[in-house]
């Protein structure tokens, strides 16, 4: 089952496909992280989706994963 990222890009929306909801996720974190407007991730073939606000859950606790100790300047 393929899964799809829709984002907001310069000049409208745009579409990445992925093979898993792993790597799908995985892409929607790291273009929110990017400054990009997340709008959707689904699977095309069981319908399945998550919205913005599930999205912005998702990249809280990635975010979190990425850099526990939050970031440190010296």
């Amino acid at each position: 089952m393929s899964w799809h990222v829709r984002y907001k890009a310069e000049g409208g929306e745009s579409l990445l496909v992925f093979p898993s909801a792993e790597r799908a996720i995985e892409a929607a974190c790291s273009l929110a992280d990017n400054g990009f407007q997340v709008l959707g991730i689904g699977a095309r073939d069981h319908g399945a989706s998550f919205a913005e606000i599930e999205i912005a859950r998702i990249y809280a606790i990635w975010a979190r994963a990425k850099n526990p100790f939050g970031r440190i300047s010296i």
